[in-house]
Order: C-alpha cells, then structure tokens, then sequence
C-alpha cells in the first residue's frame, strides 16, 4: 500500500488501483481513509487538478487503474491521466491488503 497526497485528495495504492479519496456527498468509504471523490457537479464540480495529479503520480508508481466515484452526463470521465476510472461501486467489500470498501448508510 502507498499513499499519495495533493490538497485534501489522498491516493491510496492498493494491488494496482489508485483509489481517490476526498471530502464529498459520496457514502462510499475505504476503511478509516475517508469518502471517495465523486465526479459529479454536486460535491466536486467535475474533477479537479489534484484529482489529477494525485492520479499522474499513483501512474508513475504503478497504477494501473483508478477507483472514485463515477458522475453522469459530462461529469463522468472514464480516463484520467491515462489511466482507466471505475466506479466505488463495483468495488465494495475486500479490495486487497486487508482493506475494505463500505457503503456508510
């Protein structure tokens, strides 16, 4: 596991896949990490340059995909920084490293 940091959005590096936390609306958690960040206009506007970069730098240490929450219409991007995104929500339970995604009701 590794973890990267641009502003208040963490990287967190586990079995390949850069899961990108952040302050949002998501109920989508990785252990006692945070929320995940979500594309969608109603808490991050769209993805940020810090997403971004948090994303460029999990690339360079051996990403090979990335893990948020995804957003609709012309929120939703399916790549960054070269790197494939999925959706938190496809990714709930055991990730790797003893590490879980929950959904906090």
């Amino acid at each position: 596991m590794q973890i990267i940091t641009n502003g208040r959005t963490t990287g967190v590096i586990v079995n390949g896949t850069v899961h990108v936390l952040k302050p949002s609306s998501s109920r989508y958690h990785l252990d006692t990490y945070g929320q995940y960040a979500c594309q969608d206009g109603c808490c991050d506007r769209g993805l940020r340059s810090d997403v971004a970069a948090v994303v460029s730098e999990a690339a360079e240490l051996g990403a090979t995909k990335v893990v948020l929450r995804t957003g609709q219409r012309e929120y939703c991007h399916r790549e960054i920084a070269g790197l494939p995104v999925e959706d938190v929500t496809n990714h709930v339970g055991e990730v790797g490293e003893g590490m879980f995604v929950y959904a906090a009701w």
